[in-house]
């Protein structure tokens, strides 16, 4: 009897490509559009977590620079914010923008990684 068993395949983290715009630069902040938060972000966090943001408070984590594979770098000091009026949100950021040099045009790469529990950026150009 020949049996063939098929498993799923493990997914990475969501990532999200989007080029920094001249309010991002400005305001140093990151827009997090709503629908990549609540598909990808948003599941992963406990549903208090999630409240909270809703309601207007913020929410720290580690903001983890991987654009150099072998000098990572850390921005505790990140947080998420609501955008309001709109459905957005915010991940104000602004020792990354000042650390890295980050003005309009560069292209970016973010994501939520559901292991360490923390947003991960990468600087593509």
């Amino acid at each position: 009897m020949n049996t063939t068993t098929h498993s799923t395949p493990v997914q990475g983290p969501q990532k999200i490509r989007k080029t920094i715009t001249q309010f991002e630069q400005l305001t140093r902040l990151l827009v997090l559009p709503f629908a990549f938060a609540l598909a990808h972000v948003f599941p992963h966090w406990m549903e208090g977590m999630v409240q909270l943001v809703e309601e207007g408070n913020m929410h720290r984590f580690e903001l983890l620079d991987v654009t150099e594979e072998n000098n990572s770098k850390n921005d505790k000091g990140a947080y998420v914010v609501k955008m309001k009026p709109c459905k957005d949100y915010a991940i104000v950021c602004a020792d990354l923008f000042e650390n890295r040099g980050l003005s309009y045009g560069d292209e970016i790469e973010l994501c939520w990684d559901t292991n360490s529990h923390n947003f991960k950026f990468k600087l593509i150009n």
